[in-house]
C-alpha cells in the first residue's frame, strides 16, 4: 500500500511539471509572438531615420543640382579699365528678354556725357528718370539702334539729368565713329544733347566730329545683333517689333 502510494505520488508530481513546463512554454511562445508583432512598430523610428536619409540624400542632390545651374553673376568677359564705370541694360522684343548689354563708359574722356547715360540707365538722379521700360524708336539696320526718349517713346522726347540739352564735350568729338557697338549721343545740332543715343551697327566716319562719342559695348553683344535684326532697312518702313530697354543698373567693382 505504502508502496502503491508513491507510485502515484511519483506520477502526479510528474504532471504537474510537464503542465509546469508547458505553461512555461506557452507563455515564452506568446512572449515571441508579441514581440514579433510590435517588430513594425519599433520601426518607425527606423522609418524616420530612412526619412532623414532620404532628406539628406534629396538635399544633397539638390545642392548638386544647383551648383550645376548657370551663374547670376557670370564670369565677366571684359577687363575693368582705371577711370571708367560699366553698366548693364536688360532688353526685351515683343516682351520676350533677349538678354543684358554691358557697356563700358568713357567717364575719363567725357565725364558730363557719360555720367548722364549712367544716371539714366540707374535712374539715379534728381529728377528720378531712367530709360527702363522705354522704347527704341529708330533701328536702321547696318547703322544705328537709336534709343533713349523715356518720355514718348517716338524720338521727340527725353532730357538730360541737367535740364533739358548740354553742350557738347570736345574729346568726344574727337572720338571716331569706327566700329559696331559704339555709344554716341543722337542730337539734332551742335550742343544739343538730351537723352537719346545711339548703338552703332557700322563705322560711320561721315559722323565724326558731330556727335560725341560716350562708351562701347563690351559685352552682350548678340543682345545688340538681336535689336539690330527686330529692325529696318529705311526710315521709310516702320518697325514690326517693339525693341525696349527693360532695365539697368551700375556694376561696381
Amino acid at each position: 500500500m505504502v508502496a502503491h502510494h508513491r507510485g502515484g505520488g511519483g506520477h502526479a508530481g510528474s504532471s504537474s511539471s510537464f503542465m509546469i513546463y508547458m505553461v512555461a512554454g506557452l507563455s515564452l511562445l506568446v512572449v515571441i509572438f508579441l514581440a514579433t508583432i510590435q517588430d513594425p512598430f519599433v520601426a518607425a523610428p527606423r522609418g524616420d531615420g530612412l526619412v532623414q536619409a532620404a532628406g539628406e540624400m534629396n538635399a544633397a542632390v539638390q545642392a548638386t543640382t544647383t551648383s550645376l545651374l548657370p551663374s547670376t553673376s557670370p564670369a565677366r568677359t571684359w577687363t575693368r579699365q582705371r577711370g571708367r564705370r560699366y553698366v548693364w541694360i536688360d532688353v526685351a522684343i515683343d516682351d520676350v528678354p533677349i538678354g543684358r548689354v554691358t557697356a563700358e563708359l568713357y567717364m575719363d574722356i567725357v565725364p558730363i556725357t557719360a555720367e548722364n547715360f549712367r544716371a539714366l540707365v540707374t535712374g539715379d538722379n534728381a529728377a528720378g528718370v531712367s530709360y527702363k521700360m522705354s522704347r527704341c524708336h529708330r533701328i536702321l539696320k547696318n547703322f544705328i539702334v537709336q534709343c533713349g526718349d523715356y518720355e514718348f517713346g517716338k524720338g521727340y522726347g527725353g532730357k538730360s539729368i541737367y535740364g533739358d540739352t548740354f553742350a557738347d564735350e570736345k574729346a568726344g568729338l574727337e572720338l571716331k565713329h569706327s566700329k559696331r557697338y559704339i555709344l554716341q549721343m543722337a542730337n539734332y545740332g551742335p550742343d544739343t544733347n538730351k537723352a537719346q543715343f545711339c548703338f552703332m551697327l557700322s563705322p560711320q566716319p561721315h559722323l565724326n566730329g558731330h556727335h560725341v562719342v560716350f562708351g562701347e559695348v563690351v559685352d552682350g553683344f548678340h543682345v545688340v545683333d538681336e535689336m539690330e535684326a527686330a529692325g529696318v532697312n529705311s526710315d521709310e518702313e516702320t518697325l514690326a517689333h517693339e525693341v525696349v530697354l527693360v532695365d539697368g543698373g551700375e556694376i561696381f567693382p
